[in-house]
């Protein structure tokens, strides 16, 4: 796919917004025209794109705030403020990642409207495929913002009565909703593979793995749902996932390490990634920067951006597990000395070219690892052990596969060292689930949001015994309103619970009471 999540051609000016994205109209398209043509179809879907490329702020706004990750960088500076809980509605990152979002709606609005609505040379295929990129991402930023903030607007058509002054948060389901609708529609127009300089772009498993994700957690945090409705999205959650794993379309990495290999990009385990490359500089243009920010201090002791928060959490892997060392780096060997270096506090290794350590610390042309297939296996054991209440169905299997991968064994032979214990109870075998979903998918910026949908964010952190967690309270279970959208909107963006500015009459009752986690 050639970097088209950071190279905007034509398109870029084309689907620019003002600077408050999802308020203000966008620029008015040349001439009222575009796209006519297979090329500027293509154009445009690789704009947005763009708003996915941010892998630092996906890492600040999901792994900070966690349990397992900390800061490096000055405790009293944004990022600081995100892992020690004390983010306010001027955070720079949380504005940036508002804005980010609605820039990527808003582009896919103006595609999704004009694609749909205008005569053009277009060929069939190329407008099918491009409506379904369109709607994939989407829904795909609309997760993330309905996950972050609760409520947010739900603007579906470019222009100025559907994205100015009046725009208001919708509910919850009724985001959950649209995100639904577009990943079905985007799984039907998406093809199942792509083929040279198209690899890495949205493809059906990747809208299927998405929504199976989308159904799991909507089930868990529906502010309306009754028992029977959460069944019901649970179920859809474990079919959608069980399309996925029939299709043989993606294995399992023998070597775990492998989903992060320069060499194996876009590998037979990834389902979905943002592309990098080195011959782009910096975040929000260039190569990944979850590892710069992980590694760039390099061969020393000084700390990075971005730190494990306590090394008890590496010392709860298995010493046989090898997600341990690549999770984790402890010692790297340095080309630069022929010697190995043993740092006193491991760094996130994910990332790290065991080929070019020294060329990390800057920035790697490694894919963002966002839908990985063993994910696919957890989500449909979870999703089971919701439905049923119980571990039923594949909802063993599933755990153990992903555990005898980890532990390179034959992935269909049962393990009594190594597999889940059976018999676990409904509680039981979710303990199971967190922990497996905290060794396997560790940095891969799903912590915090783990946290939220299990209802065990305070607890967890309060249990940390990291000094820096123990200021979160029940208001972070949610991201404010960044300030400067609500100077534009106050009344219609009102904003979150515990938060200065937000009104009891509009944000009810604390939405996270301290009593569910006791």
């Amino acid at each position: 796919m050639k970097k088209i999540f950071f190279i905007l051609t034509a398109a870029a000016g084309l689907l620019s917004c003002s600077d408050n994205l999802e308020l203000n109209p966008i620029d008015q398209l040349t001439g009222g025209n575009f796209p006519r043509t297979d090329a500027d179809a293509i154009a445009a879907v690789n704009g947005i794109y763009q708003a996915a490329e941010l892998s630092t702020r996906f890492g600040y706004t999901i792994d900070l705030p966690s349990d397992l990750t900390h800061t490096g960088e000055n405790p009293n500076g944004d990022a600081g403020f995100l892992s020690t809980q004390q983010w306010e509605p001027f955070n720079s990152y949380i504005t940036y990642m508002w804005e980010t979002f609605y820039a990527g709606i808003t582009n896919a609005n103006v595609l999704i409207d004009h694609l749909e609505g205008a005569k053009s040379e277009i060929s069939p295929s190329i407008k099918k495929r491009s409506l379904g990129e369109a709607k994939f991402l989407r829904a795909y930023y609309y997760q993330y913002a309905v996950q972050f903030w609760g409520e947010v607007p739900l603007v579906l058509h470019k222009g100025k009565n559907d994205e100015g002054e009046n725009t208001s948060r919708a509910a919850i389901d009724d985001v959950y909703k649209q995100i639904e609708t577009d990943l079905i529609a985007a799984a039907e127009d998406l093809p199942t593979t792509y083929t040279g300089s198209d690899k890495g772009r949205a493809t059906w498993g990747a809208a299927k793995t998405l929504l199976s994700k989308v159904y799991l957690v909507w089930g868990q945090t529906s502010p309306t749902f009754n028992d029977a409705q959460r069944k019901e999205v649970y179920d859809k959650s474990v079919a959608i996932a069980t399309e996925v794993i029939n299709s043989g379309e993606y294995h399992l990495e023998e070597e775990y390490a492998q989903n992060w290999s320069v060499e194996n990009r876009n590998g037979k385990e990834s389902i979905f990634a943002t592309q990098h490359s080195l011959s782009q500089s910096s975040d929000g243009g260039g190569g990944n920067h979850l590892l710069h920010c992980a590694f760039a201090t390099g061969f020393t002791q000084a700390l990075p951006h971005v730190i494990i928060s306590n090394i008890k959490f590496r010392d709860e892997f298995n010493p046989n597990d090898q997600r341990k060392g690549v999770t984790y780096a402890d010692s790297l060997f340095n080309p630069e000395t022929s010697k190995w270096y043993k740092f006193d506090l491991p760094r996130y290794g994910k990332y790290i070219d065991p080929i070019d350590p020294n060329g990390s610390a800057s920035n790697r042309n490694i894919d963002r690892t966002v839908l990985r297939y063993a994910e696919v296996f957890l989500l449909r054991a979870e999703a089971l052990n919701e439905a049923n209440h119980a571990p039923a169905g594949t909802a063993y299997n599933d755990i153990n596969t992903v555990r005898r991968r980890a532990f390179r064994l034959p992935l269909d032979k049962a393990s009594v060292a190594y597999d889940t214990p059976p018999g676990l109870d409904y509680e039981g075998f979710k303990a199971a689930i967190q922990q497996e979903r905290t060794f396997e998918l560790t940095y891969e910026q799903n912590r915090r949001l783990d946290l939220v949908r299990w209802r065990i964010l305070v607890k967890t952190l309060k249990a940390s015994g990291v000094a820096a967690k123990q200021n979160v309270s029940s208001k972070n279970y949610r991201f404010p309103i960044p300030g400067s959208q609500r100077n534009i909107n106050p009344e219609r963006l009102w904003q979150n619970w515990g938060y200065d500015g937000a009104d009891p009459a509009k944000t009810g009752a604390n939405p996270y009471p301290e009593s569910e986690f006791k």
